[in-house]
């Protein structure tokens, strides 16, 4: 028998001419007489075989003749056709033969099938299945070498079936004897040991020795050593019923087809990385015996295999260089479903340098002794085409400091996003330079302040490949207008009489953060608070009209001008005197980032000036004077909009009087994923209370303003600023 592995089902479809289309086709032949014929394997097996579905040579193979039953006239008698066959109206006697029955030959299966007593009608065509059987009988052999291989024991042997004066010899298990069903038969098993010359032979006895059509002895073998003289056992004998699906000879069988998976008209796209499925199916209707292999790689990793050199799956050489070269393993010589998986060498894949690779494979098969290229017609060269895989970073806004930034990680749009991201280097470089400079991470950090504040981020892969340039830019240090105190002016008010004395006349003013006549400042004071006494000039008390916030000039860290800022216990709308305190209309000076308006004894304080870089920390010079054991505040807020992302707080933790300068400094807390500042706000507060007693003020303390010249007022504690500074250390 020839071992080949076919599906029943498609074998049947085979036989069976156009049998699924069978109604449709007598739909269309009215008016017409004859006979449809289809051909079908009546016996059911459980263990499905393979076959390719082009198997329709088999149908051709058989002899079919039709006989009037009345008279057995002859009507026809000629090869299957599909055509109808042409008879009067009557009934028929139908025969479907195949094959010789020899008496005995290797691979040599005859079938037979008939029908009796089918009817025809006038102007009808009539649909008739012959099922066909195996009529002959067969034996075949199967080695058993689970305890002993056959190869050890001995040095050459067969397996010899005689029918009268026929003989066939089995040696393998590819070949089966067939005889004709109910003849008597004997085995013979032939075999030199290892070591010896001499060829000597046994019967095996002990089985069937007459089988019936479609009886199928199977004769399984095993070596015995030190039990005869010729060393041998049956470990199992048994018959089976064969199906045509098991027989069909060799020589009916089609060509090899091959059968891509993953490609499209025998081309697969994909980015290097990607690992997409890439399998050429070797639909072989038994077992494969060669196959050859043609290649163009414009892959530069694999170009050694190009050229006109065919490498053929049988040389063991070829197979081995193959195999090392590309990294697959090829299927066996002999493999029953046998395929070429080319997905690992895919994996592998890359571009020269970005430039798409097209890298073709050519591929010859052969089974059951016919190749594959017989088909003139059938594409059998495979193109792998490899881009380059597509990436991109970016760099949010958000993580871009004055001395580092933060790359994203990289978004892959085509490749493997795990083997490009565990493979990708993320660069970076000034602007206008030609030179990429690795991060050893996504953090690029710069010792000092960068000069070039732009500069451009990608990502590489590999040489060629690395994503498009994204440019950057780092955000500018700055520091606060009129940080060292320098800048301020004065407007005049007006010119009162102060009330114990007639003669005596005083002009206050008001004092400005800023130098006059700008268009945009930053700083400002709750001084219009202060100098709010609702009096009558002409009654005044010069204690009403004291600035909370001026400036010094005697007392300062730097240059030639400190900020003072005093707890006021005046103003607000009460009427103070020289001997009255009114502790309710008591409050902080403040000096800050902002606009102030008082009105009706209302303040309003707009907080903030725009501003757009993130300083890391604020430090500022001091010198304080707490009346008591009063303390100071310091404040610094960054906004985004209207939301806070970072905010830095100072409160002495001590309260003396300070003879000399200290430095305060403060670090300025950012949320977790702070956003860009929009807004900066700055605060000074000579007092961190907000209720207070008269206890808390020198009543008429005497203080020399600037411009102003002497004057007496109610003065809690007392806070001098200077030389203001944002730290960038991030």
């Amino acid at each position: 028998m020839n071992k080949i592995q076919v599906y029943l089902s498609l074998l049947v479809s085979a036989l069976t001419f156009a049998a699924c289309s069978q109604t449709d086709d007598l739909n269309s032949l009215s008016g017409k007489t004859g006979f449809l014929v289809s051909l079908t394997d009546p016996v059911t097996v459980t263990v499905s075989r393979a076959t390719p579905q082009e198997l329709g040579a088999a149908a051709e193979n058989f002899q079919i003749k039709i006989t009037r039953s009345a008279t057995g006239e002859v009507v026809y008698d000629g090869g299957y056709t599909s055509d109808v066959i042409h008879a009067e109206a009557g009934f028929y006697e139908l025969a479907a033969v195949c094959g010789e029955n020899p008496a005995l030959a290797l691979d040599a299966p005859y079938y037979e099938g008939k029908v009796s007593a089918k009817e025809i009608k006038t102007n009808q065509v009539t649909a008739v299945s012959i099922p066909c059987k195996v009529a002959n009988s067969l034996l075949s052999v199967k080695y058993n070498e689970e305890k002993k291989k056959f190869s050890d024991v001995y040095s050459n042997w067969y397996v010899e079936v005689k029918v009268e004066s026929d003989t066939v010899h089995i040696q393998d298990t590819t070949k089966s004897a067939y005889f004709r069903a109910g003849s008597s038969f004997e085995v013979y098993f032939h075999a030199v040991k290892s070591g010896e010359t001499e060829e000597k032979s046994i019967q095996i006895e002990g089985i069937s020795t007459s089988l019936q059509a479609a009886e199928h002895l199977i004769l399984t073998l095993s070596p015995e050593p030190d039990r005869y003289e010729i060393p041998l056992t049956v470990t199992k004998a048994e018959i089976k019923q064969v199906t045509v699906s098991e027989t069909l000879p060799e020589t009916w069988l089609p060509k090899p087809k091959l059968e891509a998976e993953g490609f499209t008209d025998n081309q697969l796209s994909f980015a290097e990385t990607e690992t997409p499925t890439a399998v050429i199916k070797l639909n072989t209707a038994s077992a494969l015996q060669d196959m050859k292999l043609k290649f163009h790689f414009e892959d530069e990793q694999f170009t050694s295999l190009n050229g006109d050199k065919t490498y053929v799956l049988s040389d063991e050489a070829d197979k081995k260089a193959v195999e090392d070269a590309l990294g697959i393993t090829l299927p066996a010589v002999g493999s029953e479903s046998a395929s070429l998986d080319l997905s690992p060498l895919v994996a592998r894949m890359q571009t020269n340098a970005g430039t798409t690779t097209a890298n073709t494979i050519e591929v010859d098969v052969q089974a059951n002794g016919r190749w594959s290229s017989e088909d003139e017609s059938a594409n059998r060269v495979y193109t792998l085409n490899c881009s380059r895989p597509e990436f991109s970073v970016t760099v949010n806004p958000n993580n871009i400091w004055s001395k580092e930034f933060t790359i994203d990680e990289a978004t892959v749009t085509m490749g493997n996003a795990e083997t490009i991201k565990a493979n990708l280097k993320y660069q970076y470089r000034e602007s206008g330079t030609e030179a990429w400079t690795d991060c050893d991470n996504l953090l690029v950090q710069f010792a000092e302040h960068p000069t070039n504040k732009t500069y451009q981020v990608r990502g590489f892969y590999r040489k060629g490949i690395a994503s498009e340039p994204v440019d950057i830019e780092l955000e500018t240090p700055m520091q606060l207008p009129n940080s060292n105190m320098e800048e301020w002016s004065t407007s005049k008010g007006e010119e009162f009489t102060v009330s114990d004395s007639w003669f005596t006349k005083k002009t206050y003013y008001y004092f400005y953060p800023y130098t006059a006549n700008l268009s945009d400042n930053w700083w400002d004071t709750n001084n219009l608070r202060s100098q709010d006494g609702n009096i009558i000039l002409g009654m005044g008390h010069p204690v009403c009209f004291a600035p909370c916030v001026s400036y010094s000039e005697t007392i300062k860290h730097g240059d030639n001008r400190s900020a003072l800022i005093y707890t006021s216990g005046h103003g607000g709308g009460y009427t103070s005197t020289g001997e009255v305190i009114y502790e309710e209309g008591a409050f902080a000076g403040s000096l800050f980032i902002g606009s102030y308006s008082w009105s009706d004894g209302t303040e309003t304080i707009n907080q903030g000036h725009a501003f757009s870089v993130r300083p890391s920390a604020f430090t500022f010079y001091y010198r304080y004077y707490p009346k008591n054991t009063d303390t100071f505040k310091a404040y610094i807020e960054l906004k985004n909009g209207d939301e806070v992302i970072a905010s830095g707080t100072f409160i002495p933790t001590e309260s003396s009087e300070d003879s000399d300068w200290r430095q305060a400094t403060v670090a300025i807390d950012y949320v977790e994923t702070p956003k860009t500042a929009t807004s900066v706000f700055v605060q000074f507060l000579s007092t961190t209370k907000t209720e207070f007693t008269k206890n808390d003020f020198d009543r008429k303390k005497s203080i020399s303003f600037p411009v102003m010249g002497d004057w007496n007022a109610h003065i809690g504690s007392m806070l001098y600023i200077d030389d203001i500074s944002l730290v960038y250390d991030k």
